[in-house]
This record gives structure tokens, C-alpha cells and sequence, in this order.
């Protein structure tokens, strides 16, 4: 759906079983709908009965822009048909112009994640880790979250920056998903400043409907200087 599409939810209550048959039989002839879906820049038009209120019935209307849409209620408004609505419905109509909900994608919100874990402050990240996540340090020594915290709150250690340089390989399988990304961080620990590129791999499942983090692995880095690791 473009940026520029409209929608359109009009809700009609008519008087009585008479009325709404007479507006369904108006709909299904040849100056009904027919006219409605051939009309330039529709894209659908769809309608429905009330479960609760059988008099009721609502159309949802698609538009490729809003332009299209007012474009149409003139020709109604020119042609009379609303008049001829206007005998049959018990009330005014509501209308409501609506606008798409985009919902990320698995892979747009584990991105995410991996942004917020390239965070300066590490806080930010550890909002997305589980409880029983370890972080697997290039020694090989395993951290838990309780020590990953410890060590960067520690009076040694200071970060200066901490930034995402790339994503390289983003895989989701179910409710299982592994990334692999490139991070740049500059930093100080134990009086020794570090300014180095690393490649971080994190493993994530899907849990209560959120990606968490539950395994994370860091290389050794390297000088911002030297050729960066190739995925290609």
C-alpha cells in the first residue's frame, strides 16, 4: 500500500429491513457499486452486516489517494444518490478516514535489537537480553548478565562510543534467530584505551512475543585502520 492511500470506513444504520434491502438492491445494480470499483484510483470497496445490528452496514473503501475518494463523493453527491441514502438511513452515517498500521517484520525487529546493543550505554542493550543469556568474551570466559553488568559499571571501565557498523548475516528459523554484525567501540579498560572493530554474534528467541537475546559471542578487534572482515 503507498504512502498516499486512503481509506475509508462508512458505517450506514437504516430505518428498518425495507430500507436496507432497498440500498443493497441500489448497490448490486448498474449505478451501485459497479460504478464505485471502476472508478480511477479504487482499489477496493468491500461491505458488510452488522452481527450485533442488522440494520447496520458497514462499506470499507480503499483509494489509492484521498483525491480519488472526494472525487467520487462529488459524482454521489451530483447524481443524487445521496439524497436517495438519505430517505432510507435511520441516522447520519460515520464515516472515518482510517490510516495502515505497518508492524515490523521479524528481521526489522531484531535489527533493532542489535542497535540498541551497540548502545553506548550498555543498559540499553541488556533491556533486550533473557535472564539466563551468556556472553562469550574473546578469551573464551563465559559472562553472565549479572557479570556483564558488573564490569561495565566498573570504576575501570569507560566507554566513549559504541556504534552498529553493519549487519552481515540475519537468519530467522520459527521462533530462533542468529545475527552476525560488526560493531566499532572506543574504550578504556584498566587505564588502556581501545579503539577497535569487532564482530559480534548473537542468538535470539522469540519469547511472550518479544526477540531476546539469549547467547552472544565477541572476535577479538581489530584497528580502525586495518581492512575490515569481508562477508561477501
Amino acid at each position: 500500500m503507498s504512502e498516499n492511500s486512503h481509506t475509508v470506513k462508512a458505517v450506514f444504520t437504516f430505518k428498518d429491513n425495507e430500507s436496507k434491502g432497498k440500498f443493497i438492491e441500489f448497490c448490486n445494480g448498474d449505478r451501485g457499486l459497479s460504478i464505485a470499483r471502476a472508478w480511477d484510483g479504487c482499489e477496493s470497496i468491500e461491505c458488510y452486516e452488522g452481527l450485533d445490528n442488522p440494520l447496520s452496514v458497514t462499506i470499507w473503501q480503499k483509494w489509492a489517494s484521498k483525491e480519488n475518494q472526494e472525487s467520487y463523493v462529488k459524482f454521489r453527491h451530483d447524481d443524487g444518490s445521496f439524497d436517495f441514502l438519505g430517505e432510507l438511513i435511520a441516522s447520519p452515517p460515520e464515516i472515518s478516514g482510517l490510516r495502515p498500521v505497518l508492524f515490523k517484520t521479524d528481521e526489522q525487529q531484531i535489527e533493532d535489537v542489535i542497535r540498541d546493543m551497540c548502545n553506548k550505554d550498555h543498559r540499553v542493550g541488556m533491556k533486550h537480553t533473557h535472564d539466563d543469556c551468556l556472553f562469550i568474551r574473546p578469551t573464551g570466559n563465559p559472562l553472565n548478565m549479572d557479570g556483564w553488568d558488573a564490569m561495565m559499571t566498573n570504576e575501570n571501565v569507560r566507554v566513549d562510543s559504541n556504534e552498529l557498523v553493519s549487519i552481515n548475516k540475519l537468519k530467522v528459523v520459527g521462533d530462533m534467530a542468529y545475527v552476525c554484525y560488526t560493531n566499532h567501540g572506543k574504550f578504556n579498560y584498566m587505564g588502556t584505551e581501545n579503539d577497535d572493530i569487532a564482530v559480534l554474534t548473537s542468538v535470539l528467541e522469540r519469547v511472550d512475543g518479544r526477540w531476546v537475546v539469549v547467547h552472544g559471542q565477541r572476535s577479538s578487534g581489530r584497528k580502525p585502520t586495518e581492512e575490515l572482515p569481508s562477508f561477501a
